[in-house]
């Protein structure tokens, strides 16, 4: 169902796109590590392709439903969800990485790409690695050395998954996937008009006493807490 290609030439480590109708997963195979791939293709099929297939069964499968209906952007939901799911099953779920992103993107607001290579040289001591968090901060910049010049996106997975962490209690985790590309915020007024006769639902999911329990682990790990989390958001 979906067609893999792996390449050198990608910003991101991988990506979920629809190619001439054809679901495509695209591996940077330079980026490519054993220890993640199992969580990168939770990340983006296990969330991004499941969710996007179950959304085009949905009433505001098109964007003029969505309109019509007031839904919220699916980020930064969809891009935290997905990034809990990369760690889910870790042996060590940490979080760095999105919190390197969105440090990364706060560093890059403030200073030139030379020196926000050399400032992210504390946290990334490979070169190519740090390269890359730097382009992704600098991208589409026609002028990399102004200080105010970065692409912002990148925020959006550790702003993402501490709003859900932040309100997981409350969330109907398999009925957010159901729903398709909605914001958590939308579910409960989605419920009664939702199609689930065709809907998927990711295998780690469906465990949610398990599903719950490893996402206290991630809190733990990452040593957050609920009272932290209600002070900043």
């Amino acid at each position: 169902q979906v067609l893999v290609q792996v390449t050198d030439d990608l910003l991101s480590r991988a990506s979920m796109t629809v190619v001439n109708s054809r679901p495509t997963l695209t591996i940077n195979a330079s980026t490519a590590r054993e220890h993640w791939l199992e969580g990168m293709l939770r990340h983006e099929i296990g969330t991004h392709y499941f969710r996007g297939m179950n959304n085009c069964q949905q009433p505001w499968g098109r964007s003029q439903a969505r309109r019509r209906l007031s839904l919220k952007p699916p980020n930064p939901t969809e891009e935290g969800l997905a990034s809990l799911h990369s760690v889910l099953l870790r042996k060590d779920p940490l979080l760095w990485r999105a919190a390197l992103l969105y440090y990364t993107v706060h560093q890059a607001s403030l200073v030139s790409f030379s020196q926000l290579f050399s400032s992210l040289g504390r946290f990334v001591q490979d070169p190519h690695t740090r390269w890359d968090y730097c382009v992704r901060a600098k991208r589409g910049q026609s002028d990399t050395a102004h200080r105010l010049s970065c692409f912002s996106k990148d925020q959006v997975y550790l702003d993402g998954l501490l709003r859900i962490l932040r309100h997981r209690d409350s969330i109907d985790f398999p009925l957010l996937v159901a729903l398709g590309k909605v914001s958590f915020d939308d579910v409960e007024r989605l419920r009664h008009l939702a199609r689930l006769e065709k809907v998927r639902i990711p295998h780690f999911m469906q465990d949610q006493a398990r599903y719950a329990q490893q996402l206290a682990r991630i809190m733990a790990a990452n040593q957050l807490t609920d009272e932290e989390l209600r002070s900043i958001i």
